[in-house]
């Protein structure tokens, strides 16, 4: 089980790995797929005209949940995109509003990662708050 626990760490990068030499941190991918999730889903649950994205990480927790799950605890700077809030939007393709222009928030979410699960999808939103 210990096995288990060391390679799924080493996979979702449980620890941050320092950056440049700025003092800002890199999170790992897991980190990152599941803040772009937590935005997607916020998007689709409220009725902005414009669909929001991750501009950056500010923290994150990530925490093992044997067999062989993560919950990531995380606070996220959002800025709000040219694209349309629709249900099919690519976050990827969509730039951020001109700078005067440009609206963001600072938001709280909490993932729940179940990787390689049998349920219909692999990711649950717990937490959602953005002000």
């Amino acid at each position: 089980m210990n096995a288990l626990c060391t390679i799924l760490a080493a996979l979702t990068v449980i620890s941050c790995v320092l950056g440049d030499k700025s003092g800002q941190y890199s999170y790992g991918s897991g980190v990152t797929e599941a803040a772009n999730f937590a935005i997607d889903f916020h998007n689709r649950m409220n009725k902005y005209a414009f669909a929001y994205k991750v501009v950056d990480i500010l923290s994150a927790t990530p925490q093992i949940y044997p067999p062989a799950r993560v919950k990531h605890t995380m606070t996220v700077k959002v800025g709000e995109t040219v694209c349309k809030n629709e249900a099919n939007v690519n976050l990827a393709d969509c730039r951020l509003q001109n700078s005067p222009n440009l609206k963001t928030m600072i938001c709280h979410f909490v993932v729940l990662d179940v990787p390689h699960s049998a349920f219909p999808t692999p990711s649950y939103l717990l937490m959602d708050q953005c002000n």
